[in-house]
């Protein structure tokens, strides 16, 4: 029944949000204060992943004084008990700085398309390792995005699509969540990152993400009940 309603919902969603004049412009972020969650990881799981390439990235990282965090969903499988298929990490360095850093220690580097993006790809020890600058969207237009490199965790965290995909964990162990999607993910709860509207006239894919996690959880927040009625 869940499934059923979830796709008459989708359908109906994209129906109004294409029916929408889409609008090109700059995006304004305007945040109170969020206290920062942090505690330690340490499970099989993330210790898993420490192979020779992930110490040899995150000691060249280091040395040239760089932060280097594991992002995205590859937090929520950890915290989640799962063993991730795909890691993606996020730096303070931009990409000039990972190029020029690369090209020194004598790691190749793949795969150039998402530079513009912030997203270097080196490969070391047989394994690739995707490593995007933190970032700012400063203008959208529904699917695409021009941004900014910045070195704030909490900027880059904010542009993200859902809670439980905006943390980030330190190689170390800790996790850093700015909008308590750890306890969001303990109670299967599925939530944009502030505005959910805004969200997804960022990028309209983002509602077929949430769908997708919805599957999973099965739980919607009243803030996404008051962006549904927007729609409908």
């Amino acid at each position: 029944m869940k499934q059923f309603v979830s796709g008459v919902l989708c359908s109906q969603m994209w129906r109004r949000v294409f029916l929408r004049r889409t609008v090109v412009g700059r995006v304004s972020l305007a945040w109170s204060f969020r206290s920062l969650f942090t505690m330690q990881v340490k499970t099989k799981e993330f210790q898993s992943l420490f192979t020779d390439g992930l110490n040899g990235i995150a000691e060249l990282f280091e040395q040239n004084k760089f932060e280097l965090r594991i992002a995205g969903g590859a937090v929520r499988d950890l915290l989640s008990g799962k063993q991730p298929q795909d890691v993606d990490f996020a730096t303070t360095a931009t990409p000039s700085e990972m190029k020029s850093m690369f090209q020194t220690a004598g790691i190749r580097m793949i795969n150039n398309k998402g530079e513009q993006h912030g997203t270097i790809t080196a490969r070391i020890h047989n394994q690739n390792f995707e490593v995007t600058t933190l970032r700012i969207d400063v203008v959208t237009d529904g699917r695409h995005a021009e941004v900014e490199f910045t070195t704030d965790w909490q900027k880059d965290a904010e542009r993200r699509d859902l809670t439980i995909n905006s943390m980030f964990l330190g190689l170390d162990g800790t996790l850093y969540d700015y909008f308590n999607g750890y306890e969001d993910l303990k109670k299967r709860k599925v939530r944009f990152v502030g505005s959910a509207n805004q969200r997804i006239q960022e990028d309209f894919l983002r509602i077929l993400r949430y769908f997708r996690y919805l599957h999973y959880y099965f739980t919607i927040s009243k803030q996404h009940t008051r962006f549904f009625f927007f729609f409908f």
